[in-house]
Formats: C-alpha cells, structure tokens, sequence
C-alpha cells in the first residue's frame, strides 16, 4: 500500500482516534548505526585520540535513546474530533485543531530531512519558534512521518484538521 493510500484509510477513519507509530526499523537501525560508531570510539579512546571521547559520548547517548524510542507506546501521533497528540519518548504534547494551520513539508537544516512543520497559536513569540520560522517557515513540527511521506503526511494533517474544524 502506497503512502498516499495509507493516508486516505487514515482519513476515512474520522473522526477517530486514530494512532500512527514511528517506524521501529528505522530505530532499530540508528540502534546499529550508534552501537558501531560507540565501538569506533572506544577504539579511538583506546588509541589514545581525544576526539574519540567525543564520538564515543555522542553515540553512546544515541544507544539507549534507540532503544527507548522502540519501546511500545514511546512515540506516535494520535488523531481525533478535537486535535492531535504527539507522544515522543514518553513526552505528550497535545493540541487543539484551530490552535494549528499551515502543515506542509520542509527539508530541515543541515541534514536536509524532510518532516512536517505546522504554525501553532500558542508558539508565538517563544525563542525556540521564532528559530523554527526562521529555519523552515513554521514555528512548530512533528517528530516522525509515521511511515508517511513528508508531503503527504502534510496533506493529511490539513484534510483532518478540514474536516475537525469544517
């Protein structure tokens, strides 16, 4: 099932709730990609390269942050009649369907991943959402795709949040 199909079962699930998950591959395999560059730097700790502390702290940190982002109920994106609810790393954010517009995707800095950015109501004005305007154009953004494109995780925001509030 393509990623537009996928989004049109979603819709046609309104007024839900309805719960997308993060794709637990995709942790799974910044699990690997952690544990290797975690090896290499204890390597290089071995070898006596300062720059190895780094490597070694920094991706050590991504290990137990993969594996706590594939435990069951970590992360995902519930929608219903009223708003929507990100849960990320145990961490709930809820909001209100006319708090929220302008969902579209946005390529981020400097990676250049692409993810979907939304303007909150509530987010004006905060130092963290004037950078997000200035980055992307948006003041706010959800975590994941939840097995979505960017674009048309987009579009399903804006059809939902249509619907919610038409």
């Amino acid at each position: 099932m393509g990623s537009q199909d996928k989004a049109n079962d979603i819709l046609a699930r309104f007024p839900g709730p309805v719960t997308l998950r993060p794709s637990r591959l995709k942790w799974f395999l910044v699990l690997l990609i952690c544990a290797a560059f975690t090896a290499g730097g204890i390597a290089m700790v071995a070898d006596g390269a300062t720059g190895g502390w780094f490597v070694l702290v920094f991706f050590g940190l991504g290990v137990p942050l993969s594996i706590a982002a594939m435990l069951p109920g970590a992360g995902g994106l519930t929608l219903d009649r009223n708003g929507f609810e990100i849960t990320n790393l145990f961490r709930r954010q809820s909001y209100v369907w006319p708090d929220v517009s302008g969902f579209e995707a946005a390529r981020i800095p400097p990676a250049g991943n692409n993810m979907v950015v939304f303007d909150h109501a509530g987010a004006v004005g905060r130092t963290v959402a004037k950078l997000n305007v200035s980055l992307v154009g948006r003041n706010a953004g959800l975590p994941d795709t939840y097995g979505l494109s960017a674009d048309v995780l987009a579009d399903l925001m804006d059809r939902w949040r249509d619907r919610a509030v038409g």
